[in-house]
This record gives structure tokens, sequence and C-alpha cells, in this order.
């Protein structure tokens, strides 16, 4: 028996127990130290991370500095754009602010899980599809802001 389990937060708030505890032991969980990178900005992005415990700090680089462009906490995903396109790149770097608990699970792992679980695979993307939805919707309202703002 794993020593974690899925939190029923953030993008699995929606998700019934049975099908957190399917999907599980598809991932693997990871203790990050503070400063562990996690996800590295222009790397293959394949797999879905969950904060189990903990904070991250995603990080976009540029040529000239490092923007910090946001926090994750606890029960919230990185990830979930690029695990659902195949050879994505990571469009920005993520590292733990304080020691944390991540539990990670690849494209692969996640294919497995659905031909194995489909209605809790149906379950889980559902949920995954509305977070994605939801910050495409966010981007688009900054984006607006930003036009607005430059007239």
């Amino acid at each position: 028996m794993n020593a974690h389990t899925l939190p029923s937060t953030g993008v699995l708030t929606e998700v019934s127990s049975a099908a957190r505890e399917a999907l599980t032991g598809f991932g693997t969980f990871k203790s990050c130290a503070k400063g562990s990178l996690i996800v590295e900005q222009g790397g293959a992005a394949n797999a879905l991370h969950v904060v189990v415990s903990g904070e991250l700090q995603v990080m976009l680089r540029t040529p000239d500095e490092l923007v910090p462009f946001g926090y994750v906490h606890e029960g919230e995903t990185v990830g979930e754009m690029g695990f659902l396109e195949q050879n994505a790149i990571a469009s920005a770097a993520v590292t733990a602010v304080v020691p944390s608990v991540v539990w990670s699970i690849s494209a692969d792992a996640f294919e497995s899980f659905l031909d194995s679980h489909p209605v809790a695979g149906t379950e889980i993307l559902k949920a995954i599809l509305k977070l994605v939805g939801r910050r495409a919707r966010k981007g688009n309202e900054r984006l607006a802001d930003e036009i607005e703002d430059q007239n």
C-alpha cells in the first residue's frame, strides 16, 4: 500500500475515491526537496504531476531572465496540457518551493490505466478536460485584458 494517497482536491475534487484509488498505482510518488526541478522548460512534457503536499513554482525562462508565472498548491496539477498532446515540449520550468510530495503519471501509464479502468478513466479525463478548459478561458481573459490595456 502507498504511504500517500491522491488528494480529493484540485482536479480530483469531483473524482470518486474508487477512481483515485485505481489511478494511484499507475503513477509514482516522489519526495522533492526545496529547489528540486519537477519539469524542465524545453524538455519532454509527457507526464501529469499532482501536488500531494507542499508547493511548486512555475517559472518562464526568457533569454534575459526568469519570470515567475505562478504557484501550484496541494491537489493542483502541472503538465496536463502536454500530457494530452503527443511529443509536447514543456513551456515552463516547475520547481519545489518547499519540501513537497508530487505524484506523477506518464502518458503511457495513463493509457494503460484507461485500458484497464475505462469507467474510472472517463471520470478522470472529464476532470482533466474541465481543468484545461478553465485554464484556457483564464488565459483568454488575461490576453483580452492585455489587449484592452494597450488600447
